[in-house]
């Protein structure tokens, strides 16, 4: 059985990173992200943070590079962030594609058992998801080291790491569940263009999340990607941050670094009630994990149930 499923979830991988304009349109979200802040987003973020310094007077090169490095830090948490969802995604157009062309049905005649195929497309979704936004997330380091950005510790990166297994698994199921109630090749091209061109804007990774009004903030703090970007804030932006806290002049250098983790959410303002630190945001992520992956396994018994 072991075997069974070794060979589906590497058939179901491979169907998915051969598939070259999927895997491009897993990058889309991602690689918009990137192409608007090389272009102007970066230019508009940094040159908003120079002008409150010059304000102060507290504008020097020194400032400005720490801003840049910043910046740069919080692209690529929406790069990273974007990807933990969308290549999921697209990985589950594998499940639509068997789904139309009788693979699955065919599966479930076959001498297995017939959990083995719903098990395989989920681990294959997940293996795709970390194999992918594993190489993005390297490129990201790679960045930062490249562009002198580089203020992680060993901790930040096993974090960041860490991070992006958790996200993965936290979208994965979610999507996995959702895409289950799909059948047509047309409804889930519906679902991967939306999702993929919105998902930016609802995590944060166009412009902080503090830009939006206020009820689209409170709508954020039910997608379990804003929380996935927001741990990925704390550890990709932390040592950028104290760079800014120490760098700018004193006394303008500790309350311009908060205000800075304030516009930029590092922590989420739970309507008003309490504020979701860090610790509390991975508990989130996994609350997630834990009842859409229970709720997976609950529609397939149902499906099976059926016949």
């Amino acid at each position: 059985m072991m075997t069974a499923f070794y060979r589906l979830t590497v058939r179901n991988w491979k169907v998915f990173a051969k598939d070259r304009a999927n895997l491009f349109f897993a990058l889309l979200s991602p690689l918009i992200v990137l192409g608007l802040y090389v272009l102007f987003l970066g230019r508009v973020q940094v040159d908003g943070i120079l002008a409150s310094l010059e304000k102060m007077g507290a504008a020097t090169a020194e400032a400005k590079n720490a801003v840049q490095a910043f910046c740069d830090s919080w692209m690529l948490v929406g790069v990273t962030a974007s990807a933990a969802i969308t290549v999921p995604l697209c990985a589950c157009g594998v499940i639509i594609q068997d789904k139309n062309r009788g693979i699955t049905a065919d599966l479930l005649a076959s001498p297995i058992p017939r959990r083995l195929p719903a098990a395989s497309y989920f681990c294959a979704v997940v293996l795709a998801g970390l194999i992918v936004g594993g190489a993005v997330l390297v490129i990201c380091f790679v960045w930062l080291a490249c562009a002198g950005s580089w203020f992680l510790t060993a901790a930040d990166v096993l974090g960041c790491i860490g991070t992006l297994v958790l996200s993965v698994l936290s979208s994965s199921t979610l999507l996995v569940f959702v895409v289950g109630f799909f059948r047509s090749q047309g409804a889930f091209t519906g679902l991967n263009v939306i999702l993929g061109t919105v998902v930016g804007f609802l995590i944060g990774a166009y412009m902080p999340v503090s830009y939006f009004p206020a009820a689209v903030q409170y709508c954020t703090l039910f997608i379990p990607g804003t929380y996935s970007a927001g741990l990925l804030r704390n550890l990709m932006m932390r040592g950028a941050l104290e760079n800014i806290a120490q760098t700018v002049a004193a006394p303008f250098g500790q309350p311009f670094a908060e205000a800075l983790a304030e516009e930029f959410t590092f922590s989420f303002d739970f309507f008003g009630i309490a504020v979701i630190e860090p610790p509390m945001m991975a508990v989130i992520l996994a609350g997630c994990t834990v009842l859409f992956g229970a709720l997976c396994l609950a529609t397939a018994a149902l499906r099976r149930k059926k016949g």
